[in-house]
């Protein structure tokens, strides 16, 4: 199994919709850097408390944050930043949990491979482990993670 890596917005995301333990049904483990444990532990929030308990149980592990040696945008938040440079510093097949468009830009153009929480919550439609992906993206944009209807749009088509 390819290594996974995850950003913070995709686990607050999927915390925030009860939906976090989708990550160890999909994958064996799912890496965090310490930049992006600090800003998902940030305050005592459900969400918080729900990656806390994925930390404690070993699904989700937390990694020390690399070394840069690429040159990222400074745009990006220090968990982008730390996620893409562990990335290019692992496994060519890792696969990174992002939702900013700046990160996927910038990992994109580095060829690393990326998913976003839409496409995650319509492989784990197919796979049987949810019944609605529309449905829990409709929760997302209801507790303000805004994810496109183009984007919905393109993943229900790629599913045809």
């Amino acid at each position: 199994m390819a290594v996974v890596i995850a950003d913070a917005g995709p686990l607050i995301a999927l915390a925030k919709i009860s939906q976090l333990d989708l990550l160890p049904a999909l994958f064996n483990t799912v890496l965090i850097t310490e930049a992006v444990a600090e800003e998902c532990l940030q305050g005592q929030s459900s969400d918080a408390v729900l990656i806390k308990q994925a930390l404690d149980s070993g699904w989700l592990a937390c990694v020390d944050n690399p070394v840069f040696t690429h040159a990222l945008s400074r745009s990006l938040g220090l968990g982008e930043q730390t996620s893409i440079e562990y990335a290019l510093q692992t496994d060519p097949k890792t696969l990174l949990l992002l939702d900013d468009a700046l990160a996927r830009k910038q990992a994109l153009r580095r060829q690393l491979n990326i998913v976003g929480t839409a496409a995650l919550l319509f492989a784990a439609q197919q796979k049987g482990l949810i019944a609605d992906a529309e449905a829990l993206i409709a929760e997302l944009n209801q507790v303000g993670y805004r994810i496109s209807a183009a984007v919905i749009a393109q993943l229900k088509s790629s599913l045809v």
